[in-house]
């Protein structure tokens, strides 16, 4: 039984990670995908690639379990937060970057440029222009790289981890106080502003700025009504865990995750830019992302319908990769409880 509590949500993880490899494949042949879709993938979406991108995938949903779980078992949760979200957001930085190209990566995270601004410009002193001088471009450009990638990665690893917290928490043998809560929720709120810092107001490329718009509907900023995509797809998760651990209701998750995918689809809309005039061409940032390209338009209904397919994949494989995690960290955690019990007698 203690072997079967780890083999078995490793070969869950393998499997869901043989699935999605390939679903990715059968994808890839399917006419009229989006070409940033297409070419997304290194060696010409090669096996190893594809398998190293699937279990990024999976690290959505699995490693938004693990900080839960860490923070929710902490003495000092909102020490382990932001260490938490460091860690997890380097595992999928190292998965990814051995399944997409660099291209890709670059058209997210943006050029290298602080070493430049900062030892050219000088707009952090001549105390830093020195340091990174020192330092040499290469260890900044690798620091940097990591930076953006970890900032723009916590975004939504907050707001799905935030999700799954309170299932954490319930399993932790004293109960959290409130000062902890506070803490940790002013930390979490830092984090997220400091992310968007990086990713938006320091962004090395328009590639993703350009997309948001700015401002939105009520003039609210983009990033608050995407944002709030994350948040709602956090929520749909939490869900879909709550019937599978429950076993009934099904019908919740079906109307709860319909809901959701036509609310998602309205707050997508208002969060991105809906006139993009780029190469002579004019063109919304949902055509953009889940259109085949920007010269051949697909009508509202046929983006809604593009939408509705990849969320409802999205919420599935994150509420699959955090079921899998939960189950191997009960797994661990009842397999070293038994372990102690011959010492404890």
């Amino acid at each position: 039984m203690t072997a079967r509590s780890l083999v078995l949500p490793l070969a869950a993880f393998g499997l869901a990670a043989a699935v999605i490899v390939a679903g990715i494949k059968l994808l890839l042949h399917v006419p009229g995908i989006p070409y940033n879709v297409s070419s997304l993938f290194l060696d010409h979406a090669s096996l190893p690639a594809v398998t190293f991108f699937a279990v990024a995938v999976l690290w959505i949903g699995a490693g938004a379990a693990l900080v839960a779980f860490a923070v929710a078992n902490s003495r000092r949760p909102y020490v382990v937060l932001p260490a938490a979200l460091v860690l997890v957001s380097l595992v999928s930085k190292a998965l990814v970057s051995r399944g997409a190209t660099y291209e890709s990566l670059d058209d997210i995270l943006g050029s290298n440029n602080v070493f430049g601004i900062v030892t050219a410009q000088q707009i952090w002193g001549e105390w830093w222009r020195s340091a990174f001088v020192r330092l040499g471009i290469d260890t900044v450009d690798f620091i940097e790289r990591r930076v953006r990638y970890c900032a723009l990665y916590s975004i939504p690893l907050l707001a799905i981890a935030s999700g799954l917290f309170w299932r954490a928490l319930q399993k932790r043998h004293a109960p959290m106080s409130r000062t902890a809560l506070l803490s940790t929720g002013v930390v979490a709120a830092l984090s997220l502003w400091l992310s968007s810092v990086v990713v938006v107001t320091m962004a090395a490329t328009d590639n993703l700025t350009e997309l948001i718009a700015a401002p939105g509907p009520l003039g609210i900023p983009g990033e608050f009504y995407l944002f709030a995509v994350l948040v709602l797809t956090a929520a749909n998760v939490e869900l879909i865990l709550r019937v599978v651990s429950s076993a009934t209701r099904w019908s919740w998750a079906v109307g709860g995750s319909g809901v959701s995918v036509a609310a998602s689809w309205l707050l997508l809309n208002a969060g991105l830019e809906q006139h993009i005039h780029k190469y002579s061409l004019v063109f919304s940032a949902t055509q953009f992302l889940l259109g085949p390209d920007r010269q051949h338009a697909l009508s509202m209904a046929a983006l809604f319908g593009r939408w509705a397919v990849a969320y409802v994949a999205i919420v599935v494989v994150i509420a699959l990769g955090s079921r899998i995690a939960e189950a191997l960290i009960d797994g661990v955690r009842t397999t070293s409880r038994r372990s102690a019990a011959p010492e404890a007698s």
